[in-house]
């Protein structure tokens, strides 16, 4: 982020290419991101850097996409008909996934959310066939190799196979993605979390992303956050960056 005057006017690519702004920068990055490695030092209050360092991630994330042969054959007839579905067997199932995520533990029956979209757009899979994808989350730190994500996979597949007898005959061809890999591709998705941030209360409402930061404004003028470190956090509500919007519409007279 270039910052002159304690103002924000422009960001520097990667290959060093200058993008100046006239009005505002929102910044769609997580908050140690953009505090920590895109603004100087000197730009970041200390206290604001005392507080990242106690900065909080959620879960890591499992994704895994299949090519199939045709469409995922659930036993429940709504589940056929739905473009996500939610995958478990109700409290007790989802509050063991979320007691061995504490543990640091595997869950050993994964709860997935899972799309299936081709009945809906059929551009997504080739006529009589599907492309599908689901996820899960799992405890931060753990190390993945091969065979850790092989297996996990294996681990969520079953999941649907005990609801769509004949799901793992379908399977073409499938993709994971570890904690690892989406941090790689993404490096937002720290450990693979994809929130911004814990959701807990100390890091949520006027405490995202940290106390005394609980809205769109940062330290530095015509800079915004509008990523899901910001307040209310992740999901596809798109509050985030709409808070941003507002509060630089506001700065620059263009909305009281």
């Amino acid at each position: 982020v270039l910052v002159r005057g304690g103002r924000a006017h422009g960001v520097r690519l990667e290959g060093g290419e200058e993008i100046h702004a006239r009005r505002a920068v929102l910044a769609d990055v997580g908050a140690p991101q953009l505090y920590e490695q895109l603004l100087e030092p000197a730009e970041v209050p200390g206290a604001l850097r005392d507080d990242l360092r106690r900065f909080q991630y959620d879960t890591g994330t499992v994704k895994v996409d299949w090519a199939l042969d045709g469409p995922i054959p659930w036993s429940a007839p709504d589940a056929r008909r739905a473009g996500t579905v939610h995958v478990a067997d109700g409290i007790e199932e989802l509050s063991g996934h979320a007691l061995e995520i504490v543990r640091g533990e595997l869950p050993t029956r994964p709860f997935l959310l899972l799309g299936q979209y081709a009945h809906f757009d059929p551009t997504r899979a080739p006529a009589g066939r599907e492309a599908a994808w689901a996820y899960t989350h799992v405890p931060q730190g753990l190390e993945w190799d091969a065979g850790r994500a092989a297996g996990f996979a294996d681990r969520m597949e079953e999941q649907v196979e005990s609801r769509a007898p004949g799901f793992r005959a379908l399977i073409r061809s499938r993709h994971v993605f570890t904690p690892d890999r989406l941090e790689a591709a993404n490096r937002n998705l720290v450990g693979g979390a994809l929130n911004g941030g814990t959701a807990q209360l100390h890091q949520t409402l006027v405490f995202r992303p940290t106390p005394g930061l609980g809205r769109a404004e940062t330290p530095v003028r015509g800079l915004y956050l509008a990523s899901a470190s910001a307040h209310p956090g992740g999901g596809v509500h798109g509050a985030c960056g709409a808070n941003a919007a507002r509060a630089a519409l506001r700065w620059s007279g263009l909305r009281r």
